[in-house]
């Protein structure tokens, strides 16, 4: 092949490889120009839900989770007899008019039920849980709960003694509350947790099922 020929092909086979290259670095930016907006809100602004999780959370009416339906309520009246917060801080917020304060003591709050899985008598949650709590602390430190408070409340099955599953239960809802605070960098006084050994059942037709083993997450107004 004729070397000048030959040069011009090099030259431009060099060219292009410069160009895809400058291309793909372009395409790279320490700084997103449209960063992603994650789906959150201001308190009591209307905003679509991003999971199954928040619609449960923000709007029970729509949920069609039977996994994360609450098997029991709780209201702020609740929360006061299990010495959790001071009837004083309930009486100040439901005679607020501001943020999202329950209008009264007994309305039940809003809550969601998650299966959390630990190892046979252990506090400590397994590896395999690790995801969905770290996708539960991107959504409870975003915008739209930002007027909340966390109370985690363990439960167990009926195996076993009362006082037993009490304290099992209010062991791992810490382990629980303490993973959400950390992952979420949330503030400590944001995340509370007891245990409810078996007295809420969610399915007391069948008091030794699966079901009943959950931990349960309710919104406190703050």
């Amino acid at each position: 092949m004729n070397t000048n020929i030959l040069s011009i092909l090099i030259a431009f086979s060099a060219s292009q490889a410069f160009a895809q290259s400058t291309i793909t670095l372009e395409s790279f930016a320490l700084e997103p120009e449209t960063p992603a907006v994650e789906a959150q809100a201001v308190p009591g602004a209307s905003a679509a839900p991003s999971s199954e999780l928040e619609t449960c959370l923000t709007d029970p009416a729509n949920c069609t989770s039977a996994d994360y339906q609450s098997g029991s309520t709780f209201s702020l009246e609740d929360v006061v007899n299990l010495a959790i917060i001071d009837r004083e801080e309930v009486t100040q917020q439901v005679s607020s008019t501001g943020g999202q304060a329950a209008s009264t003591a007994t309305e039940p709050l809003p809550s969601v039920d998650m299966e959390i899985l630990f190892d046979y008598n252990s506090d400590s949650v397994r590896g395999d849980q690790l995801s969905q709590l770290a996708d539960l602390a991107a959504l409870l430190k975003s915008e739209r709960f930002d007027a909340y408070r966390f109370l985690f409340l363990g439960h167990t099955d009926a195996k076993g003694s009362a006082a037993y599953n009490e304290d099992l239960s209010a062991r791992r809802a810490e382990s629980v509350a303490a993973l959400v605070r950390g992952l979420g960098g949330l503030q400590a006084d944001r995340t509370l947790a007891t245990g409810m050994g078996f007295s809420r059942l969610k399915t007391p037709g069948d008091p030794l099922s699966g079901q009943n083993r959950r931990v349960q997450l309710v919104l406190l107004p703050r």
